[in-house]
């Protein structure tokens, strides 16, 4: 038991973050799942095998969690409206910086929300999370060719976008 209370203490912030942008920011929602995620991934355990990492596995588990819950009420989309949140500013910015680094943000996440939803939760994983194609491709449940695929023209799309305007 003295294991997992460290597996917990380790990846808890990291995966309620995963969730809390999964659920579209509800904090109430991303617990919840966060939990259920750490009961699935305590009695599953026996079935980690090591080819992934530890954090890859716990986002497999994390992402089935959730989408059981969208299949219990329903719902379909995924919110990443919150995208974008952690830019950290310089503290010593003007305030022109700062709206210029806010309308930049605004903008990202606008170009985001209109990619296809394949190619949104990829650009996410890779970008924000910083998962290699071979875990996308385990936490999303396509091929490592497909990830990269998707990512570049998720990337490419986000460019046209971004650029156009």
């Amino acid at each position: 038991m003295k294991g997992f209370d460290q597996i917990y203490t380790t990846y808890y912030s990291a995966l309620y973050g995963f969730l809390l942008r999964l659920t579209g920011s509800d904090p109430l929602l991303a617990e919840e799942l966060t939990q259920e995620t750490f009961y699935q991934a305590f009695i599953s355990i026996h079935r980690y095998n090591g080819k992934c990492k530890f954090f890859t596995w716990l986002c497999q588990i994390a992402k089935n969690s959730y989408f059981k819950y969208l299949k219990k009420h329903k719902e379909v989309s995924v919110d990443f409206s919150r995208l974008g949140e952690e830019l950290v500013y310089d503290r010593a910015a003007n305030t022109e910086q700062l709206c210029e680094a806010r309308l930049m943000k605004e903008e990202l996440r606008s170009a985001v929300e209109g990619l296809k939803k394949q190619q949104k939760d990829v650009i996410i994983l890779r970008i924000y999370f910083e998962l290699s194609f071979k875990e996308i491709s385990r936490t999303l449940g396509i091929t490592e060719g497909s990830a990269k695929v998707t990512y570049h023209r998720g990337k490419a799309a986000l460019q046209k976008k971004l650029t156009k305007g």
